[in-house]
């Protein structure tokens, strides 16, 4: 078994017991699913947030030892700490609100922690030949746009892993919850994660670029127009069902990539050998897909690309979960190609001479 599947069969075995045992605590359903898994720095972590953080401080000890760090948006341990103190929903939903983190909720988010701690020892216990066990030793209220990169608070700096969760409870999306490990902790160098994660992605990618598709071939001597290599992720559940948008993006000078839900496309990412300008993220008439997709992608790209939705039969709370998410704007579908043309312009610009 590969590194990066090791490490993914610990965290898929986690999401499922974190969702037993904070549903078992709070007395209600906890849904939560393993969304991302990526390389990042304490720049590019703290950069994709922009609202306050609490945040879990675990030493880690057994076959190795460290430190390692949850987090979760303030409002979502307030919601979560409520919920356990069984507050009256109309309080709640006030200090919610207001994100109140006072001594009550900290202290039952506390317990909350205390559940992750020990999913966590199980999940490598199950999984993995690492022997870890993680205790918490802290939890603190961050300010992403506070962080001085050079400090050692809350972190230091260094080469880490980001493994992100998305969560439900009672049917009512939260926020994703992140968790940061030094890559040593994990047992891998940075090199070897690199290798492993871009290996696939990397090879497909030159690939295209000595042997063109016949398909985008077609569009760019039809259209009379030059690529410039400016990529752009298509991120699809069906990857038939994206010609038009792929279509959009040749006509607007850019080079489409199709990718599905499932796969890994951190290759595409700011840091990755072949970085997208941007992604479009299409989705069926459910959008669970497609919704998940998003916080995968959020999670991978940050804020150094736009996010586009696109799909039709939105709801509006479908695209209140879309721009909560991290989408910057929707095409609804079905949609003209001048249409999709001007929507990719507006968010990505033209690179046609």
């Amino acid at each position: 078994m590969s590194d990066n599947e090791r490490i993914t069969a610990v965290f898929s075995t986690l999401a499922e017991k974190l969702a037993s045992g904070l549903s078992d605590l709070l007395g209600c359903s906890i849904e939560v699913e393993l969304t991302a898994e990526c390389r990042t720095s304490k720049a590019k972590f703290f950069s994709g947030f922009h609202k306050k953080l609490v945040m879990a401080n675990f030493d880690v000890a057994g076959s190795r030892e460290g430190r390692m760090f949850c987090f979760c948006r303030l409002k979502d341990a307030v919601l979560l700490g409520g919920t356990l103190i069984m507050l009256p929903p109309a309080e709640l939903d006030k200090k919610v609100r207001k994100e109140e983190f006072n001594e009550d909720e900290a202290d039952a988010y506390g317990e909350i922690v205390n559940i992750v701690s020990g999913e966590l020892i199980q999940a490598f216990d199950e999984v993995s030949a690492d022997k870890l066990h993680f205790k918490k030793t802290g939890i603190d209220v961050v300010l992403p746009g506070k962080v001085v990169l050079e400090s050692p608070e809350p972190f230091p700096d260094g080469e880490l892993y980001q493994v992100s969760f998305r969560m439900n409870l009672e049917e009512q999306p939260l926020e994703s919850m992140e968790m940061l490990f030094p890559l040593s902790l994990l047992g891998i160098s940075g090199e070897e994660m690199q290798a492993e994660s871009w290996k696939a992605v990397s090879a497909a990618a030159e690939s295209a670029e000595t042997e063109p598709s016949s398909e985008a071939s077609e569009h760019d001597a039809e259209s009379g127009k030059k690529t410039t290599g400016e990529l752009v992720l298509l991120v699809t559940g069906r990857k038939d069902e994206v010609h038009d948008l792929a279509d959009a993006c040749v006509a607007e000078g850019f080079v489409s990539r199709v990718c599905g839900y499932q796969e890994d496309f951190q290759s595409f990412g700011p840091n990755g050998p072949t970085p997208a300008r941007g992604v479009i993220l299409s989705m069926d008439d459910t959008k669970e897909q497609g919704l998940a997709s998003i916080i995968k992608a959020k999670g991978i790209f940050g804020n150094s690309v736009p996010l586009i939705a696109a799909g039709g039969r939105w709801t509006r709370s479908q695209v209140l979960q879309a721009v909560k998410y991290g989408v910057c704007d929707i095409v609804v579908t079905p949609a003209s190609p001048d249409d999709i043309r001007e929507k990719i312009r507006q968010n990505l610009g033209s690179m046609k001479n």
